[in-house]
């Protein structure tokens, strides 16, 4: 779907439509269906490219795209017995198809909302009163705000690392795979020369499965390795054969977002820090930004980047430090969290709203001899910081 902005200008502009872009407008038109908006986004389709998991604390906008949840969910740690985990929030697998439909179907009820499919953004000029897009073709859009959701190029340095993953869905002959219908969610391989390697494994009904291999490592898109490893796991596991029905893969920046200037121009999802850093979960974090900064656009005008605490940001380095000691296996590090935590305390802390009493369970249930010796670092380099930014 493709339109030309009206005459006049839009009180918004956003910068790619992708979850964020399409969680935040979806819900401005639900609720303003007047209000002029633009998207631009590059793509110049939407399909099925990936599948959104994670804990669904709270009711949202799309989860009547869900196409499974499930409150059981299994951890694999080699050297431990296998763990099943049973919580009162349930774990959701969104299909990105239905998502990108319903955000469309709100935009086209609107006569005001434009979404420019295959338009590319260039330079974005903040002046003191409003903001000009450059669009590839010269076109030139003034908004009074804009919400930018595009990647940017990163370069990560210490501690941090990046989730590379390379997922299949794939249909088996029958159901001898050694799994039944509960999702595992880490599955740990040997790490080899990476950080940590475990599959992700998802019933997704009619005897199919997604089947994601990822790892933590320094280097990003290590897709050809990544899938080797992905299609030698499932020859081994589906003895009776599989067929592939749908590809997806990606890169995620385990590292806060770089600093931004507080002006007109907003940040949003992975570029403005909606994931959490230490589990790659974004999208529930993105529904909880979308309401609030909705929330904020249509009682006062101004939107809001998303949220950051840093104490979770403090602990996840921390985390990402202690995960690259030589001495330290990431399975062993998971999978005592994991044994240890209670179930419902994690599962707040892992999506990144965990309550103060939360924070001590989780601190509880890890070696804290490895983190004592992991602090003193990240105390000197938080002293760096300090000084470098007087």
């Amino acid at each position: 779907m493709t339109r030309k902005p009206d005459d006049f200008d839009p009180e918004l502009i956003v910068l790619g439509g992708g979850c964020a872009g399409l969680s935040l407008v979806a819900r401005l038109l639900d609720q303003r269906p007047s209000m002029p908006i633009v998207v631009v986004e590059p793509r110049t389709e939407y399909c099925e490219d990936r599948t959104w998991c994670g804990w669904r604390l709270n009711d949202h906008f799309f989860q009547d795209c869900a196409i499974a949840e499930w409150n059981d969910w299994r951890i694999l740690s080699k050297g431990r017995s296998p763990l099943l985990r049973h919580s009162s929030y349930p774990y959701e697998m969104i299909s990105a198809s239905r998502f990108y439909d319903k955000a469309c179907r709100v935009i086209e009820r609107s006569s005001h909302a434009t979404l420019l499919m295959g338009a590319q953004a260039g330079l974005v000029s903040e002046a003191a009163d409003h903001v000009l897009v450059h669009l590839a073709d010269g076109t030139i859009l003034r908004s009074r705000y804009v919400i930018d959701t595009r990647p940017e190029p990163r370069v990560l340095k210490y501690p941090w690392l990046w989730q590379n993953f390379v997922g299949y869905v794939v249909a088996l002959g029958d159901s001898a795979f050694g799994l039944d219908d509960t999702p595992t969610l880490m599955d740990f391989q040997d790490a080899g020369p990476d950080i940590a390697r475990f599959m992700y494994v998802l019933p997704c009904g009619s005897n199919s499965f997604l089947c994601e291999f990822t790892n933590f490592s320094q280097s990003k898109d290590e897709t050809v390795l990544l899938e080797q490893e992905l299609v030698a796991w499932l020859n081994e596991h589906a003895v009776s054969g599989w067929r592939l029905l749908r590809r997806e893969s990606g890169s995620l920046p385990m590292a806060p977002p770089p600093d931004a200037t507080q002006g007109r121009v907003f940040p949003a999802g992975t570029r403005g820090g909606s994931m959490r850093i230490s589990t790659g979960y974004a999208f529930h974090r993105i529904q909880r930004w979308a309401d609030e900064c909705a929330s904020s656009i249509l009682a006062t005008g101004a939107p809001l980047a998303p949220r950051r605490s840093p104490v979770l940001d403090g602990m996840d380095e921390l985390f990402l430090r202690v995960l690259q000691q030589s001495s330290v296996s990431a399975g062993d590090l998971f999978g005592q969290l994991f044994h240890r935590c209670p179930t419902d305390p994690l599962v707040r802390f892992l999506s990144g709203v965990p309550r103060p009493r939360d924070l001590w369970s989780v601190a509880r249930s890890l070696p804290w001899g490895r983190f004592l010796k992991a602090g003193p670092s990240l105390a000197s380099a938080y002293a760096t910081k300090m000084r470098e930014s007087r």
